[in-house]
């Protein structure tokens, strides 16, 4: 049935305006979605009326996705992205056809869009969004990550107390429950693990590669022993369960020490704990592996010879700053030059660097033992984050006293540095003498290298990353991962980082000096050649290191 036809009888049958439908329809020529999910995504049909209508009305044949265990193999038919963006699961696989279960199998677009990709004839069924967005998140959030899974479906090694009906957990299953969590978790190189519960049951994820990705949980009468071994070996009191608390572990696995840095905190249901797997190995590698273009790192290495000055790096959480920060003063003359940290917490120990870890408990906070470390004679300092205006002035008066400083801070980008500096209080004529280089990033997911494909985008998503006319013209190639064992069906596999970086250069001084806001800023440094973070990442996806799903992920347009 041809899309006008549909259109006439979701107006008849269902009572839409034509106004409604085309936005929907608006909507679908920008972002491709097919116009099934967004009539549900706008609230124009409820998902049980859209499915009632095509089985009724259209008269499409149906699949139950809840009640199937699809093969691994068919499933990475279709890339995890497309999968989300048409919102369909390959189910069957024989010959040269695939079966699919889609919200709109009515889309003709989407069907030639998907038989292009596969190269192979689809043929469409029914399925509900609910379990398509279920079976979206079983296999590719899943993926193969449940075979190297921990295992809890075994015997819990256990007691049962007659009188009171409880399962008394021995501590030897705790022991090994966490064991087999932070092996795999070193496995699949996962940067975190997150241990929650919820009523009625537990919630095991890894962060990997940036993503959170669910696996296969310990059973809920042994979370509380696994809190607690994990509090216990934490050197933290588990006796109190009110309040966050913090603290570090250390443990063998393969025969190699791995740090974990421990976070609980309280819920309603009990305590739910984070681990930051600490790998100095990612942590600490040469400059010319971080993804900076050789023009770029040549400058930075070039500033990390100055005397004196601030070179801020800046992002959100989890964004490579503590990379990038560990990484330069690695680099650095460490026999000629003294070089003291003060870190909240000291994550990896630096040969013939001196650190040391703040503890507000006992008074020592980034202030007092910045007033206190300069009396060491330092020559290069690093504090962890300038967190408020005391911090902001000591690093200040540091370099302006022939002090190299390196320092963090949360902003969205390089010249939002400068605003949010001025917000605590720092007056213009001190940022203009001090700073030096300021350095925003964000981490995109690299394209698989062993599934790595080519394909020609659609022009809707070219026009949103606004990629020069000339580049067009010059016919890029554009690449994505299709999904194999080696990344788990996800397409991809480790991170690539994306870089803006604003050098204080004169022009760029006098406009702190008058004030200027950080869009004026960000304008001046664009027409001296600074690349932004969306610029950064489309030269990455024309180089083939990440997609533009990605980029259109982690930046936001300029």
């Amino acid at each position: 049935m041809k899309k006008e036809q549909i259109t006439e009888l979701l107006m008849l049958k269902e009572g839409l305006q034509r106004e409604q439908l085309e936005l929907a329809a608006e909507e679908k020529h920008k972002t491709g979605a097919p116009l099934g999910y967004l009539v549900i995504k706008f609230g124009l049909l409820t998902l049980e009326q859209w499915y009632n209508f095509v089985l009724k009305e259209l008269k499409y044949a149906t699949i139950d996705l809840a009640q199937i265990e699809i093969d691994r193999n068919v499933v990475i038919s279709i890339p995890e992205f497309t999968c989300r963006k048409y919102r369909v699961v390959p189910v069957y696989k024989g010959g040269n056809k695939l079966i699919c279960g889609m919200v709109d199998p009515t889309d003709e677009e989407v069907v030639a869009e998907l038989e292009k990709i596969t190269s192979l004839k689809i043929e469409p069924r029914l399925a509900k969004e609910r379990d398509v967005k279920e079976s979206i998140e079983k296999y590719f959030t899943h993926g193969n990550l449940d075979i190297i899974a921990p295992s809890f479906t075994k015997r819990i090694d256990g007691k049962a107390n007659k009188s009171s009906g409880i399962t008394e957990i021995s501590d030897s299953s705790a022991v090994q429950a966490v064991e087999g969590i932070i092996s795999r978790a070193v496995e699949l190189k996962a940067t975190d693990i997150h241990i929650e519960i919820e009523e009625d049951r537990t919630k095991l994820r890894y962060r990997i590669n940036g993503l959170l990705y669910e696996v296969p949980s310990p059973p809920l009468e042994l979370y509380p022993a696994i809190v607690s071994h994990i509090k216990v070996s934490s050197l933290l009191d588990i006796s109190e369960k009110r309040i966050p608390q913090d603290g570090y572990l250390k443990v063998k696995v393969s025969g190699k020490d791995v740090d974990l840095r421990v976070s609980s905190y309280p819920t309603i249901f009990g305590e739910m704990v984070a681990m930051r797997i600490l790998d100095k190995r990612n942590i600490i590698s040469g400059l010319e592996h971080l993804g900076f273009l050789p023009q770029t790192l040549h400058r930075w290495r070039m500033l990390l010879d100055e005397p004196y000055g601030i070179l801020l790096v800046t992002g959100p959480t989890g964004s490579g700053k503590t990379t990038v920060l560990y990484s330069s003063l690695n680099e650095l003359d460490k026999e000629h030059r003294k070089i003291m940290t003060v870190e909240d917490p000291v994550e990896y120990h630096l040969e013939n660097i001196d650190q040391t870890q703040i503890s507000p408990k006992a008074g020592l906070t980034f202030g007092v033992a910045l007033r206190s470390i300069l009396r060491q004679d330092p020559d290069v300092v690093m504090i962890g984050e300038i967190r408020d205006l005391e911090t902001a002035e000591i690093c200040i008066k540091a370099a302006l006293t022939g002090h190299l400083v390196f320092s963090t801070l949360h902003t969205n980008d390089a010249p939002g540095s400068v605003d949010r500096l001025r917000n605590m209080g720092v007056e213009p004529f001190m940022l203009a003498a001090s700073l030096t280089l300021i350095v925003a990033q964000r981490l995109a997911r690299r394209i698989c290298p062993r599934c790595k494909e080519e394909y020609q985008p659609e022009p809707e998503i070219l026009k949103e990353l606004a990629i020069p006319e000339g580049q067009q013209g010059a016919a890029p190639t554009f690449s994505r991962g299709k999904g194999c064992e080696y990344c788990n069906g996800t397409g991809y596999r480790g991170r690539v980082a994306l870089y803006e970086i604003m050098e204080i250069n004169d022009a760029i001084k006098k406009s702190i000096l008058q004030g200027c806001s950080g869009g004026a800023l960000k304008d001046l440094a664009r027409a001296q050649g600074m690349k932004t973070l969306r610029e950064s990442g489309i030269r990455k996806i024309l180089d083939g290191l990440t997609t533009i799903e990605e980029v259109l992920r982690v930046t936001r347009a300029d």
